[in-house]
């Protein structure tokens, strides 16, 4: 990859990030060749900023960033006051805030470019709409994404650094879990469009009710540019007459009426759907219908950007299940759902709703191992309640429940004839029930929030299966 389009004196004449330079040489000319947070992949003429983390102190490894040849390393002023004299021979810009310092840097670097960006929130389903609207659009234009879901305060700035001139628009994920986040994540990016997937009940801890919610979610508009515009699901109800302070919006739905209007036309044996928009027919290999709202997204994206809907169909149909997102796969005739890589009440739904729509073959049952669902504050109780009544209503035969927030759904669970279900308190014993249980042509679906690391159930058994 080439430079980046910045230098260090540029750095230092910003006045948000009040800089001073410190060394025994003048600072470089030359063009940074990148822009990090992390000392061990530093590299010579990169800039290294120490940011204080939640669990690491990037000034804790400077040694290793100037070791490693950084131009420069961005610190705290207190920081080089006690212990900048322990590096005589490197270079170092002082500031009061290191992230502020690296946010501002960003937002400079980002006002550099002229090219259309797209903003992406909502309660779930933000990564994967990323990812099927990037797909779309690399049909046509030279697209930069951000990795994975580096949508936070520290992922939106790295992602903005990796902008270059043969970039011709920018596809970002902007992700928040309490007031002002979004407000401040939208000033960095600028964004000349913004998308919102839906709106439901996610970080509720911070966001109260799902007014909140959407609340927080609308600042993604607080710094976009004049002459935007807004792409939303009107399937979701939440954003029912939502007025969007955009030149433009355009709706997206299956079940009611929309400027980009998809049509559901089948389901395979693992909820992979068919459907059609804008006269193109498009399988896509992601599973559950809620994946047909995030597809007919990036369907709206792409038309907006004048691709055409044969252009729209190839990007759509290229895109596979991301790491731990839906993920299908089947050992001895069981088939699993490793859906680990996070929960929310809107999310878990969905998954449910897509075990549900699966179709059993021989005397396979369909299997829910579900996680606690974190940050819901005092929804908590009535949330893990509710997921009862769904499992229920999606024909799920067996429930296996870890966690102490999903003893409410075991215990919401005895409501329901037909739907068994079972609470652990221990992640090793569940996980010896379920591989006694499994039989031939059972579906599983596994599933919880990040911190609950479902993903090692999913791993127990995949191993076990295999040694069978």
């Amino acid at each position: 990859m080439s430079n980046l389009l910045l230098t260090i004196p540029e750095l230092l004449q910003l006045d948000a990030c009040h800089a001073d330079w410190h060394s025994q040489a003048q600072p470089p000319e030359t063009a940074i060749t990148g822009i990090g947070t992390d000392s061990r992949s530093a590299r010579p003429g990169d800039l290294f900023f120490a940011i204080k983390g939640d669990k690491f102190d990037g000034h804790d490894f400077i040694m290793q960033a100037v070791t490693n040849g950084a131009a420069a390393c961005v610190v705290s002023a207190s920081w080089y006051n006690t212990h900048g004299s322990q590096f005589p021979q490197a270079a170092f810009i002082t500031v009061q805030d290191t992230l502020i310092a690296y946010q501002e840097f960003a937002r400079y670097y980002r006002k550099k470019f002229s090219i259309p960006v797209l903003a992406i929130t909502g309660s779930s389903g933000k990564t994967t709409t990323k990812e099927l609207v990037a797909e779309v659009l690399v049909q046509k234009y030279r697209v930069l994404k951000n990795m994975k879901s580096f949508n936070n305060h520290i992922g939106v700035p790295a992602t903005l650094f990796e902008l270059r001139p043969e970039h011709e628009i920018l596809v970002i994920e902007l992700g928040t879990n309490h007031f002002g986040e979004l407000r401040r994540l939208s000033y960095l990016v600028e964004p000349t469009a913004c998308l919102l997937t839906n709106i439901g009940y996610a970080h509720l801890e911070h966001l109260d009710s799902v007014e909140g919610v959407l609340k927080a979610k609308m600042e993604i508009f607080a710094s976009m540019r004049p002459g935007g515009a807004a792409f939303y699901n009107a399937d979701d109800k939440n954003l029912h007459g939502v007025q969007f302070p955009a030149a433009k919006s355009i709706s997206y739905a299956v079940e009611n009426n929309a400027n980009v209007q998809g049509h559901i036309e089948s389901c395979d044996d693992y909820a992979r759907y068919l459907f059609s928009v804008m006269g193109v027919k498009i399988t896509l290999k992601l599973p559950g219908r809620h994946n047909v709202g995030n597809a007919l997204a990036a369907a709206a994206v792409g038309s907006f950007y004048a691709l055409t809907p044969e252009q729209i169909k190839a990007g759509l149909e290229m895109v596979e299940p991301a790491d731990k997102r839906a993920q299908v796969m089947e050992i001895k005739g069981i088939r699993i759902i490793n859906d680990c890589y996070n929960s929310n009440p809107g999310s878990c739904y969905a998954a449910l709703a897509t075990l549900g729509e699966m179709n059993l073959t021989g005397t396979g049952r369909r299997i829910a191992v579900l996680g606690d669902m974190k940050e819901l504050g005092k929804y908590t109780f009535s949330e893990h309640e509710k997921l009862a009544a769904v499992a229920s209503r999606y024909k799920i035969d067996m429930l296996y429940l870890f966690g102490d927030a999903t003893a409410h759904t075991f215990q919401a669970a005895a409501a329901f004839p037909g739907l068994q279900a079972k609470h652990f308190n221990d992640k090793s014993d569940l996980q010896g029930e379920l591989l006694d249980a499994l039989q031939e042509h059972d579906i599983i679906l596994i599933k919880g929030s990040r911190s609950m690391q479902m993903e090692t159930i999913v791993e127990y058994v995949t191993t076990q299966l295999k040694g069978r």
